[in-house]
């Protein structure tokens, strides 16, 4: 009997310095995050990374801090430490991206980024904005919120909608905005802030500023 209970206090000790699988099955719990609603995630896994290809391709490589993949309704939520690392079509990398979250669907494999997405090519150019779409087939990057934008020679445009590839080659704002830097077009005091930024998260297709339009944006569309 002494060496039967030695035995399951060894074993008990073994259990209790593992450090645990990085891939949690579904008995994590519901409603984590905020795609997540009261779904409950099929696993979770941490630290983990996701290749996208097209055409045999690698386009891009996605790390995460921590993805909960919900295979009833097709679709991964990644909400922490979200990196996205961009390569052009001859394999060489092109463009970071990083974000609060994202969420990926699983038939597409194509992206939606939320909240301080942050985008930074090689060449040098910069864009912000809240909320964004990865079109995995044709590598390009899709808004309708504000964006914020900065290439290498310090041209700065704001502006709201966004279209571009994925390497940040060739890119259009829908309504933009030109802040130059002597301030020649600003009527009042210079200031380094950008005025398009909305008061809350906007979502892709959903309009950011449809309940709330300040007069100085309207009146610089229209």
């Amino acid at each position: 009997m002494k060496s039967a209970f030695a035995l399951v206090l060894f074993s008990l000790a073994l259990v209790s310095c593992d450090d645990g699988p990085k891939i949690i099955p579904s008995t994590a719990p519901s409603g984590i995050g905020v795609a997540s609603g009261i779904d409950k995630p099929s696993q979770v896994s941490y630290k983990t990374s996701m290749n996208f290809s097209s055409a045999g391709a690698l386009r891009a490589i996605l790390h995460a801090g921590r993805i909960l993949q919900f295979d009833t309704k097709r679709y991964t939520w990644l909400d922490s430490s979200v990196k996205v690392d961009f390569y052009n079509r001859n394999g060489l990398h092109s463009t970071i991206l990083t974000s609060t979250s994202a969420r990926v669907n699983q038939a597409t494999n194509n992206m939606t980024a939320y909240g301080q997405v942050h985008i930074v090519s090689d060449s040098g150019t910069t864009v912000d904005t809240d909320s964004l779409e990865w079109n995995n087939k044709d590598q390009t990057l899709h808004s309708d919120a504000p964006v914020h934008i900065v290439e290498a020679n310090g041209r700065i445009t704001d502006g709201i909608g966004f279209e571009s590839d994925q390497n940040l080659e060739h890119y259009r704002i829908l309504h933009p905005v030109i802040v130059t830097p002597s301030g020649a077009f600003q009527s009042g005091p210079r200031t380094n802030e950008n005025t398009l930024k909305p008061q809350t998260q906007a979502v892709p297709g959903a309009g950011a500023f449809r309940t709330q339009t300040p007069m100085s944006i309207q009146d610089t569309l229209h």
